[in-house]
């Protein structure tokens, strides 16, 4: 075992020795050689102390070097600048090129596509009709200008609110607030409310509204009529401590509130619809040979003036369509063409001709299918029996019910004239007898 120890043991000497490289006596001549020789070399170094200091020549070379390369940064710094500059200017220039070929084609679709302006014709001495009028049922027989009437229809539902305060607060809320998402939102809102209560009624914290929630202010309590509704459900302002302790204004119901009163006010005010006043045909009465009847006339200004809302609205709707169609003429584009003017136009007087003479006239919205009109006819007839209707300026029949006068062509005035229908006509002509067209009534009161 020793043997081998020892074996081993020479083998890691031997490796040891061969890393180290070849080894030197002392006393060697070469060894003394190499060692003076690299004394010699370390005397001959210069320390960082012994070196000199550059001369002023140097210096100045060195200064001019550093010149100019500050120099040739800096100018290199310009140019790209200039570049930069240079690029901003094309691209603003390309972009007010192109924006300027936007405007001429938006110009060129106005001219031929946009509503032309309306000519200034000489008023003949007496306007066709004195304005558009509405009436309303539920304030009586009167007839008033749009904006009056909706003044007169809000102070008749305040006034009615001492008689039934529930049933008219519904309508006050259906009526006098606009537009009809917002009052959607506070109708579903308060109706939310109910349904806490019907189905929850002993629990305090269905029973009250905090008045300062922000969404109770918002979707509710900014509307008409809410307040008198809440009151007739049975809730009642009070103060009670809020989610801080400090007491708030709180709207509160009582325990022993009438639910099926709650219920029956929830449903009105799930169905109810708005109160709206009707278009007031204006009937006229023109007797023969009075001249009125060969020309229509003038119009007020209330046939198609727009309120500032409608005109904001229409613009938008203009440059929404010049963007959709700009550059292609498109089918809707050639509907527009033809429709040129229609849209200027809310109501349509209409005039229409008896045989005997007589003209019957009436104020009717644009939207209003030629029935209407037919209606408003049958209405004035002494015997109402069966008639057409043709267009004076065409001559066709107006056959289809369901057209209205704009699709029709009659805005913002026209003519119709009036006979039997064919059956009727010959029946007449064989008894040799004749039946008058307006009521008697009508007739008398131009005498």
């Amino acid at each position: 075992m020793s043997a081998i120890k020892d074996f081993f043991k020479k083998k890691k000497l031997a490796a040891k020795f061969k890393v180290a490289g070849e080894g030197q006596k002392l006393g060697d001549a070469s060894s003394a050689a190499q060692a003076a020789a690299a004394a010699a070399a370390r005397q001959q170094r210069p320390t960082a102390a012994e070196r000199q200091h550059p001369s002023s020549s140097a210096q100045q070379a060195g200064a001019a070097a550093l010149n100019r390369m500050a120099s040739q940064q800096t100018a290199e710094t310009e140019f790209k600048k200039n570049r930069q500059r240079a690029l901003i200017k094309d691209q603003a220039r390309k972009e007010l090129e192109s924006e300027k070929k936007v405007d001429e084609e938006i110009n060129k679709l106005k001219e031929i596509y946009g509503d032309k302006p309306t000519e200034v014709m000489e008023a003949p001495s007496q306007l066709a009709a004195q304005g558009v009028f509405f009436r309303c049922p539920l304030i009586g027989d009167q007839v008033y200008p749009r904006e009056e009437m909706k003044v007169k229809i809000k102070e008749f539902l305040y006034s009615q609110l001492e008689q039934e305060r529930g049933l008219t607060a519904v309508l006050i809320i259906h009526t006098c607030n606009s537009p009809r998402e917002r009052v959607q939102t506070a109708v579903e809102t308060l109706c939310k409310y109910i349904d806490n209560v019907v189905q929850n009624p002993t629990e305090e914290k269905f029973r009250k509204i905090r008045r300062n929630n922000k969404a109770f202010r918002e979707r509710v309590a900014s509307l008409e009529g809410t307040d008198e509704f809440l009151l007739d459900c049975g809730f009642q302002v009070k103060m009670l401590p809020g989610a801080d302790g400090v007491d708030e204004e709180f709207w509160m119901l009582d325990e022993s509130c009438d639910i099926e009163h709650i219920s029956m006010l929830q449903d009105s005010l799930k169905s109810c619809e708005p109160l709206t006043a009707e278009l007031d045909r204006g009937l006229q009465v023109i007797s023969p040979g009075s001249g009125s009847g060969f020309g229509i006339g003038s119009l007020p200004s209330d046939f198609f003036v727009f309120t500032a809302d409608e005109v904001k609205k229409e613009q938008q709707s203009k440059s929404d369509n010049l963007e959709r169609e700009m550059m292609l003429r498109t089918k809707a584009m050639r509907e527009k063409e033809s429709g040129i003017g229609k849209r200027k136009y809310k109501y349509c007087l209409v005039r229409v001709r008896f045989p005997d003479g007589f003209i019957i006239q009436g104020t009717f919205s644009v939207h209003e299918a030629i029935s209407s009109v037919v209606e408003f006819v049958t209405e004035n007839l002494e015997t109402p029996l069966p008639f057409i209707l043709t267009d004076n300026a065409t001559g066709s029949k107006l056959v289809n019910m369901e057209a209205s006068l704009q699709e029709l062509g009659l805005i913002p005035a026209s003519l119709l004239n009036f006979c039997w229908e064919p059956e009727i006509e010959r029946d007449l002509n064989m008894s040799g007898g004749t039946v008058p067209f307006l009521r008697t009534s009508l007739i008398q009161d131009l005498m």
